[in-house]
């Protein structure tokens, strides 16, 4: 069951809702194309089964909207106003968090 939050509600965003909001703020896309994307920068597959729900409560949560292009009605998701808020703020929080472990996995090559 999904509930609906206050607009000025912070959002505790799980990794694969934050990056579905990174991508599609750097441009809206269709879920094909988001699944795709995703699949490219993940370890773990991204099905259906997982990332339409994902997009389902994001949109409930008002944080993306949908807008259906074409004849075949294609839907499109964008980032809202408090979904850029939700996302930037995700982002920074993870950034913060996890920048310790990749200097000490990733960038240990580059000392």
């Amino acid at each position: 069951m999904s509930v609906k939050r206050h607009k000025d509600q912070n959002y505790d965003l799980g990794v694969l809702q934050m990056q579905i909001l990174w991508l599609v703020g750097r441009k809206p896309m269709h879920g094909y194309e988001l699944m795709r994307q995703l699949n490219k920068i993940k370890t773990t597959k991204v099905e259906q089964g997982t990332l339409y729900p994902t997009l389902q409560r994001l949109e409930e949560n008002e944080l993306i909207t949908v807008k259906e292009i074409g004849r075949r009605g294609k839907k499109v998701y964008e980032l809202t106003e408090d979904g850029r808020k939700a996302m930037i703020r995700t982002c920074e929080e993870f950034s913060r968090t996890f920048s310790g472990i990749f200097e000490d996995f990733i960038c240990k090559s580059c000392r």
